[in-house]
């Protein structure tokens, strides 16, 4: 199952025929590597439904306190002995076209037809260069110009393809959207970008390629640093991790802090955070349109390293809207900490949330060979 041509979409919560890494050919999103069996494992439950009640509270952090809102809430969560993450119901835009990932894998090409067709709208010019056919799939290769530096292509909106006589060549007429599944910079200036159709086309009929829209992206990276003080998981770090029983069963910490701060923040900040159970909670809130900021669903994925980076920690991020948990594991930063555990010294962390910041562009291009 967790094959090299197999790969788990988080987003769809599905199994594609894949490599890890490549684009979701429904939603866009990258693919990871098939998750591994963890036999007894309990399923989402109590610790998904209290992250959730967190989310729809946070615009209360200001009027109660974050800190104790968040306790709070999560409490209750991490009596069970977990918080578990939950994969978004749906993403903000689901794509309307089920093509399959081809990649390396798209099959044996049929036909090739080399067209070169141009159009431009505003400051954006569109180049379909060529479509091929396959066995079960068709790809349409464009050039766009006019796309702000540093911007890739993550999806085409409102695609057509017709014949000369105006008759739709697919299936289901107009694509409201569909991902890319490529994009990269032409050193010669552009974005080529191609999209892939679960089925092959009449080449000889396309006439034109219509677009309504582009949705163009961007890494956004924001980065946040913290610091916990637990005398008691910092003492034990060296000779009881190997059982992590006890910090999951520990009722309370009165002696421990948690700090966290943005360190180098454009698109997020914080707004509360608590420490339970051996786990530290981060509540972020999207600064402007959520779309365009690090808590994008498109791409989206948290790391979290021990001081100086020398460790990465288990962590996840939850959240589907304007506000998102972050949750990370303390055990294996008390493990890597540096220094003497006896010396009060709080342990330090980076929490780093990256995500493709996308932007849409109205346009209306309309490429055709001549004489249609």
């Amino acid at each position: 199952m967790a094959g090299g041509r197999q790969a788990w979409c988080p987003r769809c919560d599905e199994v594609r025929t894949a490599r890890p890494g490549a684009a979701c050919p429904v939603c866009g999103r990258q693919l990871l590597r098939v998750p591994p069996a963890r036999p007894g494992q309990p399923e989402p439950g109590l610790g998904d439904r209290a992250a959730r009640r967190l989310r729809a509270l946070l615009p209360l952090a200001g009027a109660v306190g974050a800190a104790l809102l968040v306790l709070a809430v999560v409490g209750s969560a991490f009596v069970a002995g977990r918080l578990t993450r939950t994969t978004p119901a749906a993403p903000a835009a689901a794509p309307t076209s089920t093509a399959p990932g081809f990649g390396d894998d798209e099959g044996p090409e049929t036909g090739r037809r080399d067209v070169n067709w141009q159009a431009r709208a505003g400051r954006i010019t569109v180049t379909l260069r060529s479509l091929t056919v396959g066995t079960g799939f068709s790809r349409l290769e464009l050039h766009v110009d006019g796309v702000p530096r540093g911007r890739r292509v993550s999806a085409l909106q409102r695609l057509r393809v017709r014949d000369a006589d105006g008759r739709d060549l697919l299936a289901r007429g107009e694509l409201a959207s569909i991902a890319t599944a490529a994009s990269r910079p032409n050193p010669a200036g552009g974005v080529d970008t191609e999209v892939v159709l679960d089925r092959p086309l009449d080449l000889p009929a396309v006439a034109s390629v219509e677009l309504g829209g582009l949705t163009v992206g961007s890494d956004a990276v924001d980065v946040l640093e913290g610091s916990l003080l637990d005398r008691e998981l910092q003492r034990k770090a060296r000779g009881t991790l190997d059982d992590g029983s006890w910090l999951i069963e520990r009722s309370s910490c009165p002696g421990c802090k948690l700090r966290a701060e943005c360190q180098d923040c454009h698109t997020l900040r914080v707004v509360g955070s608590a420490y339970r159970r051996g786990r530290m909670l981060i509540a972020v809130e999207a600064l402007g349109r959520v779309q365009q900021t690090a808590l994008n669903l498109s791409e989206r994925r948290v790391v979290a390293t021990g001081e100086g980076g020398a460790a990465e920690l288990p962590a996840w991020i939850d959240g589907t809207g304007g506000s998102a948990v972050i949750s990370v594991g303390a055990d294996i930063l008390a493990a890597t900490r540096v220094g003497d555990p006896d010396d009060d010294r709080p342990m330090g962390f980076e929490v780093r949330v990256r995500a493709q910041a996308e932007q849409a562009i109205r346009g209306g291009w309309t490429m055709r060979q001549a004489g249609s």
